[in-house]
């Protein structure tokens, strides 16, 4: 893969920071927007964006805390601060810009796909009911529940992952989602039951190799029938 550290500009011309990483090539790919859980995007996150790189997809990882507390932060109290401050229409409005850069890119197709982690799934969920993209994915995503009511607006496939016992989601969200999407004909709504929160990253206590690779290979067909 091609990886670097790169620059994003909003519509307001505010600069802000990212990760780029790239299938080796001149080819055409997908692009696909990385949304990281709220330790940002930190070491764990850029191997796993290399991952879905070597899988054929370019792949833009914002910072996306920018605007509160930029960069990875391994401090769970400043990265629960920024969580809590999050101003979700803004959040839309520079992932729409982000979005429109990576469709620019010299090597991406045109088709966008997201994935959000965690904190990624509401605004990934968010992206497929607003924004122009071809393909959704979330792995443990929290706060979906807030925008069920957008869920009619949603056209394109889409593959969620839950744990049962995921404390950071209770049950009766997951299934409030899973009604939402029920008239869907192409929403994957999983769970993995006995598997809590983060059992598709790496290094957390939760990590489930097994269970990460089953949910990831589910969002990537889902990716690939864009």
């Amino acid at each position: 893969m091609r990886s670097q550290d790169i620059k994003y500009t909003t519509r307001n011309n505010e600069a802000f920071d990212g990760y780029l990483t790239a299938p080796d090539g001149d080819g055409k790919y997908p692009g696909l927007l990385y949304i990281t859980a709220i330790s940002g995007a930190d070491e764990t996150n850029q191997k796993l964006g290399d991952a879905w790189a070597a899988d054929g997809f370019v792949v833009s990882m914002p910072d996306i805390f920018w605007r509160q507390h930029p960069g990875p932060t391994s401090d769970m109290a400043i990265a629960q601060a920024r969580y809590k401050a999050f101003d979700a229409e803004q959040g839309m409005l520079d992932i729409e810009d982000i979005i429109n850069d990576l469709k620019t890119h010299p090597n991406c197709n045109g088709k966008i796909a997201v994935v959000g982690y965690c904190f990624g799934g509401r605004y990934a969920h968010l992206c497929a009911a607003r924004l122009d993209v071809g393909a959704v994915g979330a792995f443990h995503g929290t706060k979906i529940g807030l925008h069920l009511d957008e869920t009619k607006n949603i056209t394109c496939p889409v593959s969620y992952h839950f744990g049962s016992i995921d404390n950071s989601i209770p049950m009766e969200e997951v299934n409030a989602i899973k009604v939402s999407y029920a008239n869907h004909v192409n929403a994957e709504i999983a769970v993995y039951e006995g598997h809590a929160h983060n059992f598709s990253t790496p290094g957390k206590p939760a990590y489930d190799a097994e269970i990460a690779k089953i949910s990831r290979d589910a969002v990537l067909n889902c990716f690939r029938s864009m």
